[in-house]
């Protein structure tokens, strides 16, 4: 499918045999050999959260996709991906010194600050960053057994970690995704709101008010992938499609069109936002440039090659969605 399925196979995963009754094993779906999901397009692996999500764990579809919009925006639904890296290479980022690395799993499960490890500490589908539930994630036990750093590589396991959490500790949150009549604008606010609160909604320590616009822009980025979720499991599961690169002459002052706002999302979501304000986001300007430059730069690239021009390489690497 669209080139990215070398090395696919499908089939059926056991339940866990935890769970008590009234779970269902999960459906059919896409899984990757050797637990290497940057094979796997976005919209399939949205399809395979969403499935578990729901057979499995008994979430309707709309408050599982609240559940994978966020996940998406955290960590492209990638088990590995470590906080400062890009979705094509998950685990490299910059440790303490500044230096961009690749980590091994178990460097990734025994960072210690302030010289071990990666920089920043955020890990795995929901970019789990607090050293209790980091360390739960590493510790969570599934199907008998926990898997310490091989858990990066394993998105049943992560998606049971995650549940737990919801069941447990944020049991508020829980009742809200499992309702029926939930729509997956709530679910996605509440998740973004109640269960990841990222630093863009909060004001020193404490949370901003739904209503701040800051709020209100945070929920408006996360229920576009929530909703494309929904979509990919209603679908059943469409080819992953991405803008195809449009040639460094389409980006130019003034151009306007749907495919800037999708990578001005995009940006966002990869930590590269130098925009002034989210106004007139389809519209190529100033703030296109320095957030573009940011991301070439997180890729790696310097001088005329992070001039915050899209090229083909970091314009693929970005995936934005098709519109």
């Amino acid at each position: 499918m669209n080139g990215k399925f070398s090395n696919i196979e499908a089939g059926h995963l056991p339940a866990d045999p935890g769970l008590g009754p009234g779970h269902a094993p999960a459906a059919v779906a896409v899984v990757p050999s050797a637990g290497d999901w940057t094979k796997v397009g976005t919209d399939d692996r949205m399809l395979y959260c969403m499935r578990q999500l729901v057979d499995r764990y008994g979430y309707p579809p709309a408050g599982a996709a609240g559940i994978v919009g966020n996940l998406w925006a955290e960590s492209a639904i990638l088990p590995n991906r470590i906080e400062g890296s890009s979705p094509s290479t998950p685990m490299r980022a910059q440790n303490f010194a500044g230096v961009t690395t690749n980590f091994t799993a178990a460097q990734i499960m025994d960072r210690k600050s302030p010289h071990q490890g990666p920089k920043l500490p955020g890990v795995g589908l929901a970019q789990w960053t607090s050293p209790s539930r980091r360390s739960g994630l590493f510790r969570h036990v599934y199907n008998g057994a926990a898997l310490g750093a091989d858990v990066l590589f394993n998105m049943d396991v992560q998606l049971d970690y995650l549940d737990h959490e919801l069941r447990t500790s944020y049991s508020g949150v829980h009742q809200v995704l499992s309702s029926q009549v939930v729509s997956v604008e709530a679910a996605s606010d509440e998740v973004v709101y109640n269960f990841e609160i990222p630093g863009a909604i909060l004001s020193g320590h404490s949370k901003l008010p739904r209503a701040d616009a800051r709020v209100q822009t945070v929920f408006k980025q996360r229920r576009a992938p929530s909703n494309r979720a929904l979509t990919a499991y209603q679908s059943g599961g469409s080819p992953a499609t991405f803008e195809p690169f449009p040639g460094a002459s389409f980006f130019h002052t003034g151009q306007k069109s749907p495919i800037i706002a999708a990578m001005h999302q995009r940006l966002v979501a990869e930590d590269c936002n130098r925009y002034q304000s989210s106004a007139n986001a389809d519209i190529w300007g100033p703030g296109d440039v320095k957030s573009y430059a940011a991301w070439q730069q997180k890729l790696g690239l310097e001088g005329d090659d992070a001039n915050g021009i899209p090229g083909k390489t970091s314009w693929d690497q970005l995936q934005v969605p098709n519109v």
